[in-house]
């Protein structure tokens, strides 16, 4: 690959960063067959039958087998499966998946009916849960939607740049729900939980 990339090469770059397949095409002059090759970058249907595959993704620092946006973005659910140089599957498991399976702890500020406090919560980078966070505990009061007695319940807030309700000790902002879940029913989180009130 030259060194010196081209205008083609940066826009190759940039498309194949959102998933579109272009290759190196080798370009050979014929009166010289001894000038260094050089390359341009095309889409792979117009490549011919003379042509290098160029490798536009870059690896992921943090593990062998993964490109560095499949990491940094979670996506490892939506990745091929990783193999060795010499093809032979990759078969132990990712570092950087392994490591996002474990939540991380944070601290969220949270301004709820008036009231302020400060609660543990769990940041989750992998699963069904990815890129919420999780408010570790049962700290609100909700009632069900079929009409029974009131519970505690539990949060999970996905993220909003606007709403300055919920902040967390990293600086991130977050939207919080008003609708939650008690005894597996639908319900209406309508306060803080008083440790006076009866459980079921």
């Amino acid at each position: 690959m030259p060194k010196k990339q081209s205008t083609a090469a940066k826009k190759a770059r940039a498309a194949a960063r959102e998933g579109e397949k272009y290759t190196a095409a080798l370009r050979r002059e014929a009166e010289n067959p001894a000038a260094p090759t050089t390359y341009s970058y095309v889409p792979v249907d117009d490549a011919g039958d003379d042509h290098v595959w160029a490798r536009l993704v870059e690896n992921c620092p943090g593990c062998p087998c993964h490109a560095a946006r499949v990491c940094a973005n979670g996506l490892w659910h939506q990745a091929s499966t990783p193999a060795h140089a010499d093809g032979t599957p990759y078969t132990d498991p990712c570092p950087c998946e392994e490591a996002a399976k474990i939540p991380e702890p944070r601290a969220l500020t949270i301004a709820f009916k008036g009231i302020i406090r400060t609660l543990d919560a769990e940041y989750h980078r992998h699963g069904w849960l990815r890129d919420t966070l999780r408010i570790v505990g049962y700290p609100f009061r909700a009632e069900p939607d079929d009409g029974s007695p009131a519970g505690r319940c539990g949060m999970v807030l996905t993220r909003s740049p606007v709403m300055r309700t919920a902040v967390d000790d990293r600086g991130d902002t977050w939207q919080v729900p008003l609708l939650g879940s008690v005894r597996g029913c639908s319900a209406a989180i309508t306060g803080w939980w008083s440790d006076e009130e009866p459980e079921d």
